[in-house]
């Protein structure tokens, strides 16, 4: 297996923890597989070849959270925002696989942490769900998930910002990035980033990451809905304030 993932045996370990404990996480906020993913795995995998097997696990997971989570999602809001991906996502795909995307990515991250801080401290965000803001959200989300596959956090922070309560938020999330998941893999079916090797990974993560996704939906109970968005939030600011600090270092 370790040669199949192209990984030494302590690599291959700590992949499975990492992506089971990414599924958790997954489970119960319903966004951050991807972010948490490429948080742990970036330094062992290339972030080009991590991305579309990051783009295979989100698939797979909102495959099975899709049900739960489809009659309370927003859905004008959810195919307005992928109205704005189709725009954002080719072109953070051709920053990948032209540039060294780490500026970009620093701007990003940046861009989040600081967010997330102000919604943390109560500060209100002048965002609603009209069209216009919603599409630009989209857009930059999607150019967020093409260049590093972090756009779950956009869309989670922009959800936040609105307040929307926690059942329709996760819906709305699940939702959101099942369809952002499955334009972005005929994205980067186009790119000739669905290598073999991709694929390898991909069913090798699959069964930990499903297993922990499993687990973190049984935590979704409507006694824990208060801490969700606390949950939501710190999570946003430890990934954002992780991916900041590897970047920089």
């Amino acid at each position: 297996m370790t040669a199949l993932a192209q990984l030494t045996t302590l690599e291959l370990a700590f992949a499975l923890i990492a992506v089971f404990t990414a599924g958790v996480v997954r489970g119960f906020a319903g966004f951050a597989l991807s972010a948490l993913i490429m948080a742990a795995l970036a330094t062992m995998i290339p972030p080009v070849e991590l991305i579309p097997v990051c783009t295979m696990l989100e698939l797979a997971s909102a495959a099975l959270l899709i049900r739960g989570g489809f009659s309370e999602a927003n859905k004008r809001m959810a195919l307005t925002l992928q109205a704005g991906a189709l725009i954002g996502v080719p072109t953070g795909l051709y920053l990948t696989t032209t540039i060294d995307p780490e500026l970009s990515k620093l701007v990003a991250l940046c861009l989040v942490v600081g967010l997330a801080l102000l919604q943390l401290a109560k500060v209100r965000l002048p965002l609603t769900t009209s069209p216009v803001p919603t599409f630009l959200t989209g857009i930059f989300s999607g150019f967020v998930t093409g260049l590093a596959s972090i756009g779950g956090m956009v869309i989670a922070l922009y959800a936040l910002a609105l307040q929307m309560p926690p059942k329709k938020m996760r819906g709305s999330l699940i939702l959101i990035i099942f369809i952002g998941g499955s334009l972005t893999f005929l994205w980067q079916i186009l790119y000739g980033m669905i290598t073999t090797l991709a694929l390898t990974r991909f069913a090798i993560f699959a069964v930990p990451m499903l297993a922990g996704v499993l687990l973190g939906r049984t935590y979704f109970k409507p006694e824990y809905e208060r801490y969700y968005r606390p949950f939501c939030l710190t999570l946003l600011i430890g990934l954002g304030l992780f991916g900041l600090m590897r970047t920089l270092l």
